[in-house]
């Protein structure tokens, strides 16, 4: 009978725990998720963009994911409104991805959108967004100009906040999501990734 009370009491405790954290799950899920909605929004600022950072994203054997598409379409419709805008493609090459995806980025912008090649610059060598900022500061002036970046709306708050830290101006255009499935599934991806910063120190 000892044994059998002390196994409940055991068994009520991991309970106990066990409440706990899904309430503090709960409880951070909603407040990330209220931090990406809110950045969801385009900046006026973007307006006046030198250079506008479009950020990468999983590419296909031989088209770019129907969300990065999506990012390609936003960035080339705005050169299209600023004339004096450059636009920087970020992203390496992935160990599933057939070359870098800034490649298949510009190789798409321009046969298939019609932009202008002149206006397209490449960062190949970045593996996260961390590494996309990063490198495109390293490789381009974007100290001495206004820029911006473009991204799918989910992740836009956290690109803003990335910008910031890397002493970059804070602006961003969002791309949307092209289907609801997809942005459910990046909105819980996107959680984790603000959560791993925040838990860090590298949010606020």
């Amino acid at each position: 009978m000892v044994w059998l009370g002390r196994r409940h009491r055991g068994a009520r405790a991991v309970a106990q725990v066990g409440r706990v954290l899904f309430a503090l799950f709960c409880v951070s899920f909603v407040c990330i998720q209220g931090l990406i909605i809110s950045g969801e929004h385009a900046d006026p600022e973007a307006d006046d963009a030198q250079y506008v950072l479009v950020l990468g994203a999983h590419i296909l054997q031989d088209r770019p994911s129907d969300a990065l598409i999506e990012r390609l379409k936003t960035a080339n419709a705005f050169l299209d409104e600023h004339p004096d805008a450059i636009a920087i493609l970020c992203g390496g090459q992935g160990t599933n991805e057939p070359m870098p995806e800034s490649h298949m980025m510009r190789q798409y912008m321009v046969d298939t959108l019609g932009t202008d090649p002149d206006r397209l610059l490449i960062e190949d060598k970045s593996r996260n967004t961390i590494q996309n900022i990063a490198n495109a500061k390293a490789l381009y002036p974007l100290d001495e100009s206004r820029c911006a970046v473009i991204s799918s709306d989910f992740h836009l708050a956290r690109a803003r906040k990335l910008m910031e830290q890397a002493g970059l101006d804070p602006y961003g255009v969002p791309a949307p999501v092209p289907n609801l499935p997809l942005a459910a599934a990046s909105h819980m991806r996107e959680y984790c990734s603000t959560l791993g910063l925040i838990l860090t120190g590298r949010y606020f």
